[in-house]
């Protein structure tokens, strides 16, 4: 089931990452198409949304995070190192026509393995470096033995200094391009032109394409702050619009899904059962074909569709007979225990018939069939010989095992409610786990949309295993064997 289970992910994942739009953008509201300027704000709010959770990296690593047991993102297991997606270098050709490689100015976060004893020390090493005066040698010091932990706070250094008014900020910028010189080992040499009227920051712009393409700036090692998570952690991740506990969202919600399915289920196999051993025992006559027509006029019917007829038929338009929307009252907090119970009967009652209805006419088409194939076997004859009753016949001998191709059907009726109550909870405004599956494929969450699915595939295979186990309860012979 384990292995099962992670290609059924592998399946989802693929569509899900196939599928035209951008999580990012419908994230904020912008649309499925994406279509914005990269210079813009939404632009940059919508790389830093990707980034958060994780949809800027390499697809087999977001599926390795989604799959666990270690995480992956930038507060995942310190094992690992997250790219810096933001931090993307661009080829310049400057005005004497030479192409030089550069990045963008930003802050620069110091090292997750930096304390924050040595971040002190190093940004007041920093700043005694631009000061200038007698403490500057001793800052120069401190700097260059800390290594490649001194790139954040020089960096970040020239990226305030070249944006500085002031006659000396040109010593200070040249004093952080010296220090920077010296601790890494690289000469950069400042190329006129690359920024019009502002040569200073066409040097931090040189050095910053540096430390994102050479310096170790692109990537960043995980803090550890949360080492584990992933679906073999029985970590399902967090809502992107809401940031919310998907796990317990779903819990939540199947608390609703689960019964209303169950009960579902079960009226679908007390009503199928004894109508198909009905229509065996008529089998040829009126009732019979009429029986066969209304039951295949059922399964034909769309679930949606149907569901509407009964909102119509019942509902404020109808006969005003039973509520149509949600699982109660908005004045359920009000009534007693016994109110609030029967409240709740009346609101499923037509959900549950939608969910009902169509595996209702399946079942007992196949409970026929499996019957007349095998009351036409030789132990029934002999059974008849024998002078037994036809009770007897039937209910004793016949019905066990024509329960089989019954029983087999539950390892896809199960998970078929519950995945397919995405219809029924919509039109019914019920919130359950189907209509939270539809609620996540409207908002491209990716975390939604797998965990439903991936739900509903475990549920096929529990209900294969439920099939498994019951057929050595029906028939004798699947024991022993």
């Amino acid at each position: 089931m384990i292995p099962t289970t992670i290609g059924v992910a592998l399946v989802v994942f693929g569509i899900y990452h196939a599928a035209p739009g951008d999580p990012a953008t419908v994230m904020m509201g912008i649309g499925s198409g994406g279509n914005m300027s990269q210079g813009s704000d939404t632009a940059a709010r919508a790389e830093a949304f990707k980034r958060d959770f994780g949809l800027d990296r390499a697809l087999p690593v977001q599926f390795l995070n989604y799959i666990g047991p270690f995480n992956l993102l930038r507060d995942g297991h310190s094992w690992f190192s997250s790219p810096y997606g933001e931090r993307a270098v661009e080829v310049i050709q400057a005005a004497n026509g030479e192409e030089v490689i550069t990045g963008s100015p930003r802050e620069i976060a110091h090292l997750p393995s930096v304390s924050n004893e040595e971040r002190a020390v190093l940004e007041g090493a920093t700043a005694a470096l631009l000061a200038g005066g007698p403490d500057s040698v001793g800052g120069l010091a401190t700097l260059r033995a800390s290594g490649a932990e001194a790139y954040p706070p020089l960096l970040s250094a020239l990226n305030k200094r070249t944006r500085a008014m002031g006659a000396t900020v040109d010593a200070e910028v040249s004093r952080l391009v010296a220090a920077l010189a010296e601790i890494s080992g690289v000469q950069i040499q400042a190329v006129e032109g690359l920024v019009a009227g502002n040569p200073r920051e066409g040097i931090a712009r040189q050095w910053f394409g540096w430390y994102y393409s050479d310096g170790g700036g692109d990537r960043v090692q995980n803090s550890g702050e949360r080492s584990w998570g992933g679906l073999l952690a029985l970590d399902l991740g967090k809502e992107m619009q809401t940031k919310e506990s998907v796990a317990e969202e779903l819990g939540e919600r199947l608390k609703v899904t689960v019964p209303l399915s169950l009960i579902a289920v079960l009226l679908s196999y007390l009503i199928a059962i004894p109508l198909g051993i009905f229509s065996v025992r008529r089998q040829g006559t009126r009732i019979d074909g009429a029986t066969t027509v209304v039951l295949f006029v059922l399964y034909s019917i769309p679930t949606f569709w149907f569901g509407l007829m009964l909102i119509l038929a019942f509902g404020k338009t109808g006969f005003d007979l039973l509520p149509v929307l949600g699982l109660h009252d908005k004045d359920a907090d009000t009534f007693t225990t016994g109110g609030y119970l029967w409240d709740v009967i009346l609101h499923i009652i037509l959900p549950v018939a939608t969910m009902t209805y169509g595996s209702l006419a399946y079942l007992s088409r196949q409970m026929r069939a499996g019957m007349l194939d095998v009351i036409r076997q030789d132990y029934i004859r002999t059974a008849r010989a024998k002078g037994l009753s036809e009770n007897v016949v039937i209910y004793k001998h016949a019905l066990r095992n024509s329960m089989i191709p019954v029983i087999t059907l539950l390892a896809s009726i199960l998970p078929i409610l519950i995945g397919g109550s995405v219809i029924v909870e919509t039109v019914f405004d019920i919130p359950g786990m189907g209509k939270y599956a539809f609620e996540g494929l409207l908002r491209r969450d990716f975390y939604i949309v797998m965990a439903t699915t991936v739900f509903v595939g475990v549920m096929t295979q529990f209900g294969i295993l439920l099939s498994d186990i019951t057929y050595s309860l029906v028939d004798p012979r699947i024991r022993q064997s």
